[in-house]
């Protein structure tokens, strides 16, 4: 059976050739073995049918095949050219007769090509089939010339005999191939873009099967392209939307697609099962009555996300603007309010019924006179510049007059368009209020502070004039027990010099009692004074231990001083410093048993500071109380019953003075085993 052609010309090209046809199809509507390989070409071909003939009158149908625009070539069992049309000879050898001693293989380009040949001529040869079979392959004519040729071959038998011989109609379609390459160069170009495009590219068939999914699809939705082609355009699409793709194919074929055409929002379903949301363009082509679906998909999880949170923001700007406690407006390049908060309907006394039509809408350039300030700050504003307004205001909605504070600044949009300007407005009644009481209460503060002034003068006075009273007394009292006591009056016994010793004590006790009530009293009220001069710490220390010499000898206590010659000068009050080491040798002599023994030495650290340490082997300090030894009126033992006198000045009053020179006082202690003191001066 042979294939069935519409719109052919047939030709009997004589009588006595009986089996050849030269059919010129238009269009090909059946073949019978689809298996049989042949080119897309072939409907435009042109292919000679041919059965058994009589060999011997093969030349006479050379007279026709002249006049085809073919390559026509008979090609015998060997594969020698037997016969060669005027256009075969003209291709391959101008100007020259006969083709007889060339091989039809031998002018063929690879080969491939040649392999290929041998093969569908010794199938068509070996009586495995008589159907017309086809090519293609690329011929070589005269001086190199290269083009390709749909072959179509059919075989020839001889009546007369057994031989058999091939008929080759080769059609020129070296243009259509030179178009099809660029076709192809082209749709790959295409391809390669859609590829480098930076949005997802995917192609669906006429029934939603995906053909075309580019690297960003892949990206996008986590399926590899081998993994998704083929698969429903559903696969990518939440299930709530599957519904809606059924009739898909109905919509596009009758127009009426509510996508195609439009950039809509959808959600997209990833491989792993997650949504986003997606921007999809969908468009429709028909090639052949077969349509096809393109999708450009963009991923807009980011737009989404930063459109939530500008209608946050959105929202909590309003929500500030309304709930603001101050009254805040904004006003346009004219000068016009155009909205504004509750507060400054409060603020400038404006009725509720009235806001809409007298204060939204307003203008405030047209409503007051050119020398007013807050004009003047609008059209500062209106400038660019911002500006500032603090002063009593009268509202022009009513007779209230304000003090107000306002703050004007101009509205810029992030594309750099000028949107009039926004006011912050504060009333601060109730401030300038506070502020007028706040005034006068500095006043009364000034007036009862110099007062406290006059009367820390009058207690000055009398602290100095109590010191003078109560010193006064003391001197005559000192002085004639000493001599007394020395003998100078008159001979003494013992017990009369037992007596006045106690005398003497005692009045040296009230002496520095009274010098450290009158101490603490002048440094809390900090007024106390002091005459740095040069001093050497050695002279400091000899002075104090002479003041209380008798009391050492009285205790039998032994002292042992160790005190380098070439200790450096301090700047100290002599007077002062004095009573700092009477009261720590005091305290020595005190709370150490009869016949101890007192230690002070004094170095120079190398941070140049005079580190002086006074060691006894008395009663000592418990550990919890060495922090509290140097308070105001602290005693270890603070009982009415204790054993050892004092009124828990003397630490403090060092501590006070230490510091006053610069420098540090502190006590080491065990309970029992005696107590060290440590004083660090800085060297002048």
């Amino acid at each position: 059976m042979y294939p069935v052609f519409t719109n052919v010309v047939f030709y009997n090209l004589f009588t006595g050739f009986k089996g050849v046809w030269m059919v010129i199809k238009k269009e090909v509507t059946d073949f019978p073995d689809d298996s049989i390989a042949h080119s897309p070409d072939i409907d435009d071909s042109v292919c000679l049918l041919a059965s058994r003939i009589q060999f011997s009158e093969i030349d006479r149908s050379k007279t026709f095949f002249d006049l085809l625009d073919l390559l026509i070539f008979v090609v015998d069992e060997k594969g020698l050219i037997a016969l060669a049309n005027k256009k075969a000879q003209n291709y391959l050898r101008p100007g020259k007769k006969g083709l007889d001693d060339i091989c039809f293989s031998d002018i063929l380009l690879s080969k491939d090509e040649k392999e290929k040949t041998s093969v569908l001529f010794s199938s068509l040869l070996s009586d495995e089939g008589t159907v017309p079979q086809s090519l293609e392959a690329t011929i070589v004519g005269s001086d190199g010339m290269r083009k390709v040729f749909l072959i179509n071959v059919s075989l020839l038998e001889d009546e007369m005999s057994s031989e058999k011989a091939l008929l080759l109609t080769c059609t020129d379609i070296q243009e259509k191939k030179e178009l099809e390459n660029e076709l192809i160069i082209g749709t790959e170009k295409i391809f390669d873009h859609l590829e480098s495009i930076p949005y997802a590219m995917v192609l669906s068939d006429d029934v939603g099967c995906i053909t075309f999914w580019n690297r960003k699809a892949s990206k996008l939705f986590g399926y590899m392209e081998e993994e998704i082609i083929g698969k429903h355009i559903t696969a990518i699409m939440p299930k709530r939307y599957r519904k809606a793709h059924e009739g898909w194919e109905e919509l596009i074929s009758i127009g009426k697609s509510p996508v195609v055409g439009k950039i809509v929002e959808m959600t997209g379903l990833r491989k792993d099962g997650t949504e986003f949301p997606l921007e999809l363009a969908i468009t429709t082509t028909r090639v052949k009555g077969v349509v096809f679906h393109g999708a450009l998909i963009n991923d807009i999880s980011q737009r989404k996300m930063k459109e939530r949170l500008t209608t946050i923001a959105k929202n909590k700007y309003r929500m500030m603007f309304e709930k603001s406690p101050l009254g805040i407006f904004h006003f346009d390049e004219k000068g016009v309010i155009t909205q504004c908060n509750e507060n400054l309907v409060k603020i400038l006394d404006v009725p509720a019924e009235n806001v809409i039509s007298n204060l939204i809408g307003f203008n405030i350039i047209e409503s007051f006179a050119e020398d007013n300030s807050i004009k003047k700050a609008i059209i500062q504003v209106l400038a660019g510049i911002p500006s500032r307004y603090e002063d009593e205001f009268r509202s022009p909605f009513s007779d209230k007059v304000i003090p107000i504070k306002a703050e004007f600044s101009p509205v810029i949009s992030e594309e750099g368009k000028f949107m009039g300007g926004v006011c912050v407005v504060e009333d601060f009644t109730e401030r300038k209020a506070a502020e007028k009481a706040l005034n006068q209460y500095a006043a009364d503060l000034a007036k009862a502070n110099e007062e406290l002034k006059s009367l820390d003068r009058m207690k000055d006075e009398f602290l100095s004039n109590l010191r003078h009273e109560l010193k006064t007394p003391l001197i005559p009292i000192k002085g004639y027990s000493e001599l007394m006591y020395e003998g100078a009056l008159g001979e003494l016994n013992q017990k009369q010099q037992d007596a006045m010793e106690k005398v003497m004590l005692s009045s040296e006790r009230l002496r520095r009692l009274i010098d450290s009530l009158l101490y603490v009293s002048i440094t809390e009220g900090g007024n106390m004074e002091y005459t740095f001069v040069p001093l050497r710490i050695s002279e400091v220390i000899d002075s104090s231990l002479h003041d209380r010499s008798p009391e050492i000898t009285s205790k039998g206590h032994a002292i042992e001083r160790s005190i380098p010659s070439n200790i450096p000068l301090i700047e100290g009050d002599l007077d002062f410093l004095e009573e700092v080491f009477i009261n720590i040798i005091d305290n020595a002599i005190k709370f150490t048993h009869q016949g101890g023994k007192i230690s002070i030495s004094v170095r120079l650290q190398e941070d140049k500071k005079i580190h002086i340490s006074i060691t006894d082997n008395g009663v000592g300090i418990p550990e919890e109380n060495l922090t509290q030894v140097f308070n105001r009126f602290y005693q270890v033992d603070g009982s009415s019953t204790r054993k050892y006198g004092g009124n828990g000045l003397g630490l403090y009053i060092c501590r006070k003075i230490i510091e006053a020179h610069k420098g540090t006082i502190w006590a080491e202690s065990k309970a029992g085993s005696g107590t060290t003191i440590h004083v660090l001066l800085p060297v002048k």
